[in-house]
Order: C-alpha cells, then structure tokens, then sequence
C-alpha cells in the first residue's frame, strides 16, 4: 500500500513540474536559494541596470553579450563561443541555472533557449516583480558578484534551431507565426527595420502569452490566445520575430507551458530571413 501511495505521489509530482514548464515562482525561487548554495543566479540584464539593483548572489551575464557582432541584428555566437563565455562566469551545462531580466521576460526566456539549445540540463524562468520579490523576502542588492570560472559542455540538445532553409521548404501546413509588433509584421515601423513579414506569417504579438505585469499566462490562457491565430496543439508550429527574442517567449509559452508538440524555433528570424534579397516580404 505504502509502495502505491509512494508510486503516485512521484506521478502527481512529475505531472506538476511538467505543467509549471521551466518557470519558478518568487516563493520556490526564495527557498530554492536558501536551501541551494550551488544554484546559479544569472541577471541577463544591461550592466547599468544590474548595477543599480539585482538579486543578491547573481552574477550579470548581458543577453546581447550572446550575439555576433555585425550589422545583423541579435544572431546568437557559436556554440562553442557561447560555452566558453558561461563558463568564463561560473555557469556549467549541469548547474541549476534560475534566469532573471527586467520583468518583461523578454531577455530571459531568449537566453533560456539559448542554455538549452547547447546542453544546459536544468534552467528555469523567474518573473521578476517587486511584489512577489517582496513577499517571497528575496534580497536585493547593488554589491556584483561572480562566479568561479567552470567548463559547459556543449551537448546534443531537442532543441533545434529553425534554419531559413527550414522556412524556404515550409510544409503545407505549417502555422507560421510572427510575435512581433502590428506594425513591424506590415512593415511600417517608424524605426524601418521591418518591410514586411514573410510569406504565409500570421501575426500574433509575443503579448497574447503575457499577463499585463508580463508574468506567463496559465496553460489554458496560452491554448485559448493560440487558438484565435489557428495555433492549435495538433499542427505544426514555427515562431519567429525580428531577431528571436519575442520568439523564444512564444516559443516556451506553447512548447514548455501548453505543451504543444511540434513548436519550432526560427531563431534568426526576420533579421536572417532579410540578409537574401531573394526572399519574398509581404506587407
């Protein structure tokens, strides 16, 4: 009897950690900090807004320091670059690695894919806001810390990353989805970055996943904002943006949160899909 109780509540517990996706609330995240001496704390932010204020104990790792220089916008760097500049800052592919930005989960959940495209085993999102900051009791700081040099391992990961030979050859039936703003998806952005989105591209700004405090929604919410863009778990599903970051936060939303099963990840998106002057943009 005991054995069958024991049996269940280790299903019960999986079948939860599975519908919370990677995100850790402030409350799990304050007693995961006590309790784990080991775990890594990375602030993605600039290093002028870690400086003013940040999680005690977490070392800055900017998103952008992530990308290749040049004039194509937020390409991530090799795989091998990237391993070395984790473990440059005391980040493993096996540490238990918790992911904090500014609160818009924008830069958190792009440097997310980016650990687990390369190998990174546990990583976790934690919403950053005040309130629950205050509630959970989780210290601040303005004192940097770091954290002592490591190796990552680059290793095989699910997580592939959509190529734009991938979105050439698109399947019929592909749900293409853009998370950009309305009015870069019809190319009239006043900062003309965008001309346009690419052929077949439904828009669905990267928002529809967020709660207004830019907390993820709950798996219902995210099913039922998929589905009035015809995003549904049994069809195939790419998002893109303009250089992956809106994407990512698609992409974990339906992936990690609903738990759609076929969810890809163009991570070059627009800025890589407009390098070819070959490929079609439709306004």
């Amino acid at each position: 009897m005991y054995q069958k109780i024991f049996t269940f509540a280790l299903i019960l517990f999986a079948f939860q950690s599975f519908a919370q996706g990677p995100l850790i609330s402030a409350k799990d995240f304050a007693a995961e900090l006590k309790a784990n001496k080991n775990m890594v704390v990375i602030d993605v932010n600039g290093a002028d807004i870690y400086g003013k204020q940040h999680i005690q104990g977490a070392i800055n790792l900017p998103h952008k320091d992530l990308y290749k220089p040049g004039a194509v916008e937020g390409q991530i760097k090799p795989a091998e670059e990237l391993a070395a500049i984790f473990g440059k800052k005391g980040v493993s592919n096996t540490a238990k690695i918790v992911l904090y930005d500014e609160g818009s989960n924008r830069y958190n959940s792009r440097v997310w894919w980016i650990l687990k495209s390369i190998g990174a085993t546990d990583v976790s999102i934690l919403h950053f806001n005040m309130d629950q900051f205050a509630a959970a009791r989780i210290p601040l700081t303005a004192t940097p810390s770091s954290g002592k040099s490591t190796t990552f391992i680059v290793s095989e990961s699910p997580y592939k990353a959509y190529t734009m030979p991938d979105i050439q050859k698109l399947a019929e039936g592909t749900v293409l989805l853009d998370a950009r703003e309305k009015d870069e998806f019809e190319g009239a952005d006043a900062a003309k970055k965008s001309k346009g989105h690419l052929p077949r591209a439904i828009w669905m700004n990267f928002k529809e996943v967020l709660t207004a405090a830019g907390d993820y929604k709950s798996k219902d919410e995210i099913i039922a904002a998929a589905a009035k863009f015809g995003a549904t778990p049994e069809k195939p599903i790419i998002v893109y943006c303009n250089s992956g970051i809106k994407a990512a936060v698609v992409f974990i939303a339906l992936k990690e949160i609903a738990g759609f099963q076929n969810v890809g990840n163009y991570v070059g998106s627009y800025a890589d899909w407009a390098t070819v002057p070959e490929n079609q943009i439709v306004k």
